[in-house]
């Protein structure tokens, strides 16, 4: 928690370029293929990917050695720009809008005509991206151990110290000085970092199943933020009349969302004979379409990886610590090193019990010489 709050003079820091070259190393070394190494099919190569974020995003940190929180909020502009790279699958094709169209009992229209072909052709390559986001967050807290780990230990005579629990030092000590404890935590941390990583993409799974089965709904206007420039006097609960002069700008909206996906609805002609049009009608709804979902979805990625990820894991972080018990093979191992000393210690009271008596028999055979008047030869 403190690294994640920043702290200087950690080590383990990375820029964004050794970042990224050792998460492909790692995935590709694994043999990873559930998800897109690159943003995009333009993107030949890491390198390419890499001179787009250094010249064309201009991230301010990208040749900064960071860690800890401020890495994460790196990643976390990274993952974005990942994300905002999305696109339909295929070009949508006057095959798929004349299947997809079909024939059924009820009224089926164009609205349900666009509903499937962007679960069809959208949802997967959003899903992809999304399973490259919850493996980058997971590597990221994945090493994070070292670092902690150093953070621990290099508090001791630190003018910091005091800041800080003086126990924070005392196990540092005993990890690094016992392998078993070490890996015990290690391997119990990484088994949270993978419980939490499906946690996150089934959560962020549904949201996409969600929204793509009806689209209209997420894409309806919500509760406006208040200004960048707010004070902090004014970003206090509204005050009831507020609330009811904001209510029927919200409705009003929200009936402005509808009624312009309306309009685009309505332009796309039904006569058979005018096909080609409406095929690229939908052909330009569906993207519009994406493109608001893409854009909802890029915008909320950092508060999903909160909520998500990095929050449920630190609060049920402390309770899989708590329940870390050895394996029985290393029960057994510590067992036999147990007998192993005991027996030992036991050995040894025997050997001391002997030189006890032999030094009792040597001070009682001093002390008859001396009241004989016998002298002792050194």
């Amino acid at each position: 928690t403190h690294v994640m709050e920043g702290v200087l003079n950690t080590s383990h820091a990375m820029t964004l370029e050794e970042e990224l070259r050792a998460f492909h190393e790692y995935h590709k070394a694994l043999g990873s293929e559930h998800f897109s190494y690159l943003p995009s099919s333009g993107f030949k190569s890491l390198e390419e990917y890499l001179e787009y974020l250094r010249g064309n995003m201009q991230l301010a940190t990208f040749d900064v050695e960071l860690n800890g929180g401020a890495q994460f909020r790196r990643l976390m502009a990274e993952v974005e720009v990942f994300l905002r790279f999305s696109e339909v699958s295929a070009e949508t094709k006057k095959r798929d809008v004349i299947q997809a169209r079909g024939v059924s009992m009820g009224n089926l229209t164009w609205r349900d005509v666009i509903v499937k072909l962007l679960s069809t052709e959208a949802h997967a390559p959003l899903q992809r991206r999304v399973q490259y986001v919850g493996e980058r967050i997971k590597w990221f807290f994945e090493r994070q151990k070292e670092a902690v780990l150093d953070f621990m230990d290099s508090l001791k005579g630190s003018p910091s110290a005091s800041m800080y629990s003086p126990l924070y030092t005392k196990h540092a000590k005993l990890i690094k000085q016992n392998d078993m404890i070490k890996h015990l935590l290690f391997q119990t941390y990484d088994k949270a970092c993978a419980r939490q990583q499906r946690q996150f993409l089934e959560l962020f799974d549904n949201l996409l199943t969600t929204t793509f089965s009806n689209p209209w709904v997420f894409l309806k206007g919500s509760t406006p933020g208040g200004a960048e420039g707010e004070e902090a006097s004014d970003a206090a609960l509204p005050s009831f009349e507020g609330t009811k002069e904001r209510i029927p700008k919200e409705i009003q909206g929200r009936s402005g969302a509808e009624a312009m996906l309306s309009g685009w609805l309505t332009e796309i002609p039904s006569d058979a004979a005018q096909l080609d049009a409406a095929v690229e009608k939908v052909q330009l709804l569906v993207l519009r379409t994406y493109s608001c979902i893409r854009s909802q979805v890029c915008d909320q990625v950092e508060l999903f990886a909160e909520s998500f990820f990095k929050l449920p894991m630190m609060r049920r972080l402390e309770e899989d610590m708590a329940q870390i018990e050895l394996t029985d093979d290393d029960s057994a191992t510590y067992q036999a090193h147990r007998d192993r000393l005991v027996s030992e210690i036991e050995r040894a009271q025997e050997s001391l019990v002997e030189i006890d008596s032999c030094i009792n028999r040597i001070q009682g055979f001093k002390l008859k010489c001396e009241a004989r008047g016998v002298p002792l030869s050194v």
